[in-house]
């Protein structure tokens, strides 16, 4: 403690005492005690319960309608005009993106969109190697467990499952997500339009 410290704690103890033997006839000091121990302990108290409130408020999950820049219902003039022109187009009418990396050239991972009516009907994230501006829905990315999954947005509105039965789609309506999972764990993952119905692997289409 610095000497200046010391000197102003020292003045502010005998001012204390000062102002005590003043006014311990007229003030009730027992209640300026209390009042001064409960009121901080209160404002804390209220302070902490609102800040974990928020917390809860902003952790929990709402509905996703765009992802790596592509929205839901976009028509495909939008999204060529927020994208480009995508890098390759499957024979089922997607649009894939290639996310290349800067460096080293190579493809780290890819997203496509599919259209259903001309409107964006889902963008599909196939997971490669890490990559900058990754995105992580509600946190989730692969390797995340379904109990993870199902602990944050609850039952899945529907499920679809390989003739093998080792692999599952799930799809939340409420939220816009969908999730694809091999061994337990997530291995693909993106958002799709509830109204055009629900995420089905290939052979349930």
């Amino acid at each position: 403690m610095s000497l200046g410290t010391g000197m102003f704690l020292s003045a502010l103890v005998v001012s204390l005492v000062l102002l005590y033997a003043v006014t311990k006839d007229r003030w009730n000091w027992r209640r300026i005690a209390l009042w001064g121990t409960v009121l901080p302990v209160a404002l804390i108290a209220v302070g902490s319960a609102g800040a974990y409130l928020l917390w809860v408020w902003n952790d929990m999950p709402r509905p996703i309608e765009t992802f790596y820049g592509i929205t839901l219902k976009a028509s495909e003039q939008d999204v060529r005009f927020m994208k480009g022109e995508p890098t390759s187009r499957d024979t089922d009418g997607r649009w894939v993106y290639d996310i290349i990396d800067s460096v080293s050239g190579k493809k780290n991972a890819s997203y496509s969109a599919q259209f259903k009516e001309g409107k964006v009907r889902y963008v599909f994230y196939a997971p490669g190697d890490y990559h900058y501006g990754k995105e992580y829905p509600f946190g989730f990315s692969e390797g995340t467990s379904l109990d993870q999954v199902e602990a944050k947005l609850g039952e899945p509105t529907f499920v679809s499952e390989s003739d093998d039965g080792g692999t599952r789609l799930y799809s939340y309506a409420e939220y816009n997500a969908f999730f694809g999972f091999s061994k337990g764990v997530v291995e693909v993952y993106g958002i799709y339009d509830p109204a055009t119905g629900p995420m089905k692997l290939a052979k349930e289409k």
